[in-house]
């Protein structure tokens, strides 16, 4: 049986060259490279990297490789360093693709259903990140699940909106150790409160938490931790909730 999936295409811009019949993009692509943009595909919106003015392009891809993409059509000349230019194709599998109930024993391959993403199963490997380097930078062990999805498909964009940040990534906002660095630097002013610097403490070490803990969430205690794995196109950060010994999310 043929299932019908969609598959989110994106390209980054770096620069915009004209070429003849249309614009030569360097930059890269995103998501994994199993679901470029190929040839006859369309990007059909353009935004900011940071979010935010969004406009329609009717933009036909004619080449796509790992560092430039060479397209036709409208919205070209609209373009410009740190843009992202988005579409969709239809893609058939065969199979129960997204039919069924979710399965109980691999959840990772249920999320790759649903984001419409390649089966994890037989499929080409993203290449695995080097987790003992990274999870002795971050003090704590990542979740299975998260590690053997990232080794899959790399970091990505999930509708436009949701970063899922991976070690190494070629973007710094996408690198989850860089992200982290960010992302602790605003938890730390959100706990000792704005007129504190930004030096380096451990986020559960209550002595630098204002008096009253009035941005402590309650549920987070002395000797706990917040280990950021994304972020969204509205500012929100996404973390985990480290308790000593353990990770889980929150």
């Amino acid at each position: 049986m043929l299932a019908v999936r969609v598959e989110r295409l994106s390209f980054y811009v770096e620069s915009v060259q004209a070429v003849p019949g249309g614009w030569r993009l360097e930059g890269e692509p995103g998501f994994h490279p199993r679901n470029w943009a190929r040839p006859g595909d369309r990007f059909e919106r353009a935004c900011r990297e940071s979010g935010g003015q969004e406009r329609e392009v009717d933009l036909v891809v004619v080449e796509l490789e790992g560092s430039f993409a060479i397209v036709a059509g409208i919205g070209g000349d609209q373009l410009g360093r740190e843009d992202v230019v988005t579409g969709e194709r239809l893609a058939q599998d065969v199979g129960h693709l997204g039919q069924g109930p979710l399965s109980q024993s691999d959840p990772n391959e249920d999320l790759a259903r649903i984001l419409g993403l390649p089966s994890l199963v037989g499929g080409a490997s993203a290449g695995g990140a080097e987790w003992s380097l990274v999870e002795a930078a971050l003090g704590v062990t990542l979740p299975a699940d998260y590690k053997r999805f990232v080794d899959a498909y790399g970091a990505g964009l999930i509708d436009g909106h949701v970063t899922v940040c991976a070690p190494d990534a070629p973007r710094e906002w996408a690198d989850l150790l860089q992200h982290n660095t960010w992302a602790q630097e605003c938890v730390r002013l959100d706990f000792a409160g704005p007129d504190s610097n930004c030096e380096d403490w451990q986020l559960g070490d209550p002595s630098h938490w204002e008096p009253d803990r009035a941005d402590v969430p309650p549920w987070f205690e002395s000797g706990d931790d917040l280990i950021s794995w994304g972020h969204t196109g509205n500012g929100d950060l996404l973390f985990w909730h480290v308790k000593p010994g353990t990770c889980q999310d929150q």
